[in-house]
């Protein structure tokens, strides 16, 4: 069993990444139980949401805001902005791209749920704003760019392709695949992040690709989903 992470986030005092399949799909609370367990972490302070493939965010910076969260009974959002301390957060995915995006102060950490709906609509670009909002216009913003499909693997037709900017397509024998990963950094470093200071992992970690350690909806068409968490200490 592994965690994908950057070792950043824990220096600031955030436990953070994503999850390899081998806990289980993170539709079970049993295996979410068990992630948390595995790292000492009450899994009783892990929040949830009910993601729709948008760009809004759940903030939970206050006493006041995780009471608001409780009062909820749905929590329709697809990215975190996490701030309060012994709080943590939790994110689906198969094939989406896991998103950390934190100011180097580690006072606030985003974490979104980015497939290429919630990137053609700016979820990226969003979460790093929000950040930079609470951290102050000064404040030196890092990202971290979890397991996701890659443009090896993320053939799209041209309605979805003319989403995205012309550097986010590759075109290979008679076919277009979207590069997700290029298409959030553009809009990171459009926000502002630096491009040094993003994490963007390695082609080997293709969800698609790499069926030993991910779910993907694209090659299993199940419903089994990676889990992607932050956790302030």
């Amino acid at each position: 069993m592994k965690i994908f992470a950057d070792g950043r986030l824990l220096a600031l005092g955030i436990t953070a990444g994503t999850a390899t399949r081998h806990f289980g799909t993170g539709r079970d609370k049993e295996n979410v139980k068990k992630l948390f367990d595995s790292l000492n972490i009450d899994h009783q302070k892990i929040l949830g949401i009910n993601q729709t493939h948008g760009t809004d965010i759940v903030q939970i910076i206050t006493e006041k805001d995780l009471e608001e969260y409780q009062k909820n009974q749905t929590h329709n959002a697809d990215a975190w902005l996490l701030g309060k301390k012994e709080q943590g957060v939790l994110i689906l995915t198969a094939d989406c791209a896991p998103v950390f995006v934190w100011d180097d102060k580690g006072r606030y950490v985003g974490l979104a749920h980015c497939g290429w709906r919630g990137v053609a609509a700016g979820l990226p670009a969003k979460i790093a704003r929000e950040v930079k909002k609470r951290a102050g216009a000064g404040a030196n913003l890092q990202a971290f760019i979890g397991p996701h499909i890659k443009a090896c693997c993320f053939e799209v037709r041209q309605d979805v392709a003319q989403k995205f900017p012309p550097q986010a397509r590759v075109e290979r024998g008679g076919k277009i695949y979207i590069n997700l990963t290029e298409a959030v950094v553009m809009q990171l470093t459009g926000e502002g992040v630096k491009e040094k200071e993003i994490n963007r992992q390695n082609p080997f970690q293709c969800t698609m690709c790499n069926k030993e350690n991910f779910f993907s909806y694209r090659r299993d068409k199940t419903r089994d989903v990676l889990m992607s968490f932050a956790y302030k200490i």
